[in-house]
């Protein structure tokens, strides 16, 4: 199993489904700069692979029975101290850095143009969640927790945890996980959308690994062209979002996988998607 340079997030890819696991269990995988750089790396590493290597999907969970219990505020941790002139001489421009810094390689993840999917034991807290929020699917082990606790410490969830949770759950429940800071039981955040699946306990990676195998079932045109599409349906209005899905449909249509999954269905037999074309 392939680790990072620092070996804090191991890689696994195995017919066509990666999984990379956050492995800092001494912290329970609390996030410092070399894991945000290593993630950076690793999903570069992937979106390289996609083409040649037929990955279908990516598993994104964390080792030592926690996913992440986020930001590691320790002053150890090299962001620490880049955030700190902000905090002390209130500079708006470091702040400015830092989270931008942060969100470039969350927009790394939330571009892989395979589905991803957190696998969630133990805790996902802070930053950690907001790792999982930009996820496509989020799984999460029965008695596991979830939640966004920033206000607690006078801070906001600026790595896409506002914006994607309200986006997920709606206005009001987003207001309630973040401005009481709360940590929610897993069976809980399912009522509240704040999570899609919720498993048995220690059984959330196996769960991700049964939905990653059911979308390699798929055509991998048709899941890339869904997949897009689901992604940008939020920020369009109605009638953009139905024109795109047209475009979405030509494509799927035009790429030679219909053939190959209408004679598969026809004949009682899996598709053969290498096929297609």
């Amino acid at each position: 199993m392939p680790a990072s340079p620092d070996g804090l997030i191991t890689l696994h890819v195995q017919d066509g489904i990666a999984v990379l696991t956050f492995d800092r269990q001494e912290r329970r995988n609390a996030l410092h700069a070399p894991m945000w750089e290593a993630l950076g790396a690793r999903c570069e590493e992937l979106a390289a692979r996609v083409g040649t290597d037929g990955l279908r999907a990516v598993i994104l969970t964390g080792a030592g029975g926690h996913f992440s219990a986020g930001m590691d505020l320790k002053a150890d941790n090299p962001l620490v101290a880049q955030i700190m002139p902000a905090i002390v001489h209130a500079d708006h421009e470091a702040a400015r850095d830092v989270i931008r810094g942060l969100k470039r390689v969350t927009r790394r993840l939330r571009d892989l143009p395979v589905p991803t999917i957190a696998a969630i034991e133990g805790v996902a807290a802070g930053g950690g969640y907001e790792i999982a929020l930009h996820c496509d699917i989020i799984v999460a082990a029965q008695d596991a927790q979830v939640g966004l606790p920033e206000v607690r410490v006078g801070m906001v969830p600026d790595v896409g945890g506002t914006t994607l949770l309200t986006r997920r759950v709606g206005i009001g429940r987003a207001a309630l996980a973040i401005t009481t800071g709360r940590m929610f039981p897993a069976p809980d955040a399912l009522t509240l959308g704040m999570v899609d699946v919720v498993c048995a306990p220690g059984g959330a990676l196996a769960e991700a690994h049964g939905i990653a195998r059911d979308i390699a079932l798929g055509g991998p045109e048709s899941v890339h062209w869904a997949l897009r599409l689901l992604r940008r349906v939020p920020d369009l209005h109605l009638d953009e979002a139905l024109d795109i899905e047209t475009e979405a449909g030509v494509a799927a249509l035009t790429s030679g996988e219909p053939r190959e999954g209408t004679l598969a269905f026809a004949s009682r037999r899996d598709p053969d998607w290498s096929r297609r074309g």
